[in-house]
């Protein structure tokens, strides 16, 4: 006979309840350990892409479906933290702030992933095209800072989810630069026309992001306005602070003769010569890459202890993976080279660096 007394047995809803409710508890205790280990793995798998990356132009156009998944996991992210925001959630009874939901917690580790292979894919690419010694050497900075910081996992995550303002800058930065790349490469468009589009691109798509995401103070929408006006002012007003992808200054040489049919040089200068050995001209031969069909229009720029002593004409090329050549000399009104430390720079039409070699004649 049955005992009345007993307790009945335990039904299997409550079973998973128990479980998840250990599970999250599980989770809360150790999220932090595991998302500073997992930052740990992000920088290593990003200095990883970093090495990976170098000359793989095929994977560029991947950066595009990268992109399109950022885009739309920013989308989703931030009307979601919105919402919990108006909702009041996020915080205990007694207001301490607690640990996302696993919709939140998927959404941004996707985002965040993204965010570090896309910049991460992308430093090497503009690092090909920077001379340290030029302004643009600040915006690969500013892509290593971004990469950076978009591995440190807690941080990021908190700004992802409270600042919705930050999460739809950071995607207007990335985006510009990935799209100021992949233009000249798909559509063989000259940078001092890519680099613009691709700040309109950008600010156009994070717009909706901004909307979506609930953004509609005068304080979140005033910011959002200043960093769109930024991205154009420099792209549009100060395209030197950029460097202009996919163009390099794959190799330069001097000398102090030249065939003009076969562009074969004389005799081979570097590193320190004297004044007899060159005579009476200094030429510089200089080779340009690209990895597709990129029409620039370049100028080489002569600078001797640091003065400009000349400029050549602008040269019209289409830069390929074959390499363009393009040269230029430098006679002096003495009859002979004087002394000094002779620097020629690569430019382009819009006085874009993206080249430079030297030349001590002492």
């Amino acid at each position: 006979m049955a005992d009345r007394d007993a307790p009945p047995p335990p039904s299997a809803p409550a079973e998973r309840l128990g479980f998840r409710k250990r599970s999250g508890r599980f989770w809360a205790r150790h999220r932090t350990l595991f998302w500073m280990l997992h930052s740990v793995w992000a920088l290593a798998t990003g200095v990883a892409v970093v090495l990976l990356a170098r000359e793989r132009y095929a994977f560029v156009p991947w950066v595009v479906v990268f992109l399109g998944i950022t885009w739309g996991s920013t989308l989703f992210f931030g009307r979601s933290a919105e919402q919990k925001l108006e909702e009041g959630e996020g915080e205990s009874e007694d207001g301490r702030a607690t640990s996302p939901g696993l919709a939140s917690e998927v959404t941004s580790y996707v985002t965040r992933s993204l965010y570090q292979e896309t910049l991460f894919f992308l430093l090497p690419f503009y690092a090909y095209s920077t001379v340290v010694r030029s302004v643009n050497v600040a915006f690969p900075v500013v892509l290593t800072g971004l990469a950076l910081l978009s591995c440190i996992d807690l941080f990021f995550d908190r700004w992802l989810r409270t600042k919705p303002v930050f999460g739809m800058i950071f995607f207007a930065t990335v985006s510009f630069a990935a799209i100021n790349l992949i233009l000249p490469m798909l559509l063989s468009l000259p940078p001092r026309v890519s680099t613009p589009l691709a700040a309109v691109v950008a600010v156009a798509s994070s717009i909706p992001l901004a909307w979506r995401s609930g953004v509609k103070s005068r304080g979140g929408m005033l910011r959002m306005g200043l960093a769109a006006t930024a991205i154009l002012v420099v792209a549009v007003g100060v395209p030197s602070l950029v460097p202009p992808v996919p163009l390099r200054m794959q190799g330069a040489s001097f000398s102090n003769d030249i065939d003009r049919e076969t562009l074969a040089l004389g005799d081979t200068l570097d590193g320190t010569v004297s004044p007899e050995r060159i005579g009476s001209r200094l030429v510089v031969l200089v080779e340009v890459f690209a990895p597709g069909s990129v029409p620039t229009t370049v100028r080489l720029e002569w600078r001797r202890d640091g003065e400009i002593v000349k400029t050549s004409r602008d040269v019209s090329i289409v830069a390929h993976e074959w390499r363009f050549r393009v040269w230029d000399a430098w006679l002096p009104t003495g009859g002979r080279v004087p002394p000094g430390r002779y620097e020629v720079t690569l430019r382009t039409a819009t006085g874009r660096i993206f080249g430079m070699t030297e030349l001590e004649v002492a």
